[in-house]
This record gives structure tokens, C-alpha cells and sequence, in this order.
């Protein structure tokens, strides 16, 4: 679930922790509740999802604050070598950018970007290809508007 939802390989098992934390604080708080008549494992295991869901939602919000980079050098954005100091900072200043759009969005810019067809990161990401498409659309808008905004105050 945490894979689907997002979380990369080497943070699935600090988050994993934090939804059996959260499970058995709920637990012990008396926050898990089942309904009567309901098949136990299954209800155990669509709130055990829940949890897992709103933890990667957590994960991914804090990343999004800490500006987290997926790759240990952000150069590895841009194609080739950067030709000149002005280039380079140009650069870095549009990966700042991309920090502007959403999480979902960006994902998606990103791999296209790198030079992956939409339809294998709509598999990869596991997500229906219209989806993937559309948060395409509006991660482009959403970063042509920030540029827009940027070109004006410069």
C-alpha cells in the first residue's frame, strides 16, 4: 500500500512503523471501533489501509517542506553539461520552481521530463493513464504560471 501511495523503497519502513504506532495508539485510545456484523479481518484491514494512507499523506507533506530531493545531486535534472556559471543558476533556479507545484504533479513532470512516455509512468506510478495525463496538464500550467510570476518581478 505505502508503495502505491508513493513512498520510496528506503523510507517504506520508517513509515510502516509509523502506521503501527498510530494503530496502536488508536487501539489503546479506544479510536478503533468495528462494526458489528462486519467481517473483522475485513474491517481491521480497510482501517489498517486508512492509517497507511494518511501516513503517506503525512510523509509527503513533510518532504514537500523540506524541499527533499529524490537524487543525491539535482544537476541530474538537466540534460548535458551546464555551459556557463549564468546556466547553472538559471537551473538551479527553475528546480526552486518545481518545488511550487504539487507533490502528485511534479512526480509526473519529472519522469516525463527524463524522458519517460506518459504510459509507463502511469504503470509505474500506478496510475490510470488519463490521470497521469491530467496531472501532467496541471503541472505544466502550474509551473508556466510561476515562471510567468518570476519573468514579472525580475
Amino acid at each position: 500500500m505505502l508503495t502505491r501511495c508513493g513512498v520510496p523503497a528506503r523510507d517504506r519502513d520508517d513509515v510502516l512503523q509509523e502506521c503501527l504506532i498510530g494503530a496502536v495508539v488508536a487501539v489503546r485510545e479506544g479510536r478503533y471501533r468495528p462494526q458489528p456484523g462486519l467481517h473483522p479481518r475485513r474491517i481491521l484491514q480497510r482501517w489498517l489501509v486508512g492509517i497507511a494512507v494518511r501516513q503517506s499523506a503525512k510523509y509527503h507533506e513533510k518532504a514537500y517542506r523540506r524541499h527533499e530531493v529524490a537524487v543525491p545531486d539535482p544537476r541530474a535534472y538537466v540534460a548535458g553539461r551546464v555551459p556557463s556559471p549564468h546556466g547553472e543558476v538559471e537551473a538551479r533556479a527553475l528546480l526552486e520552481l518545481l518545488w511550487l507545484v504539487e507533490p502528485r504533479e511534479r512526480r509526473v513532470l519529472i519522469l516525463v521530463g527524463e524522458g519517460e512516455q506518459v504510459s509507463e509512468v502511469a504503470r509505474s506510478l500506478g496510475l490510470p493513464i488519463g490521470t497521469a495525463f491530467s496531472r501532467l496538464r496541471r503541472g505544466r500550467r502550474r509551473l508556466a504560471t510561476v515562471l510567468k510570476r518570476r519573468r514579472r518581478f525580475r
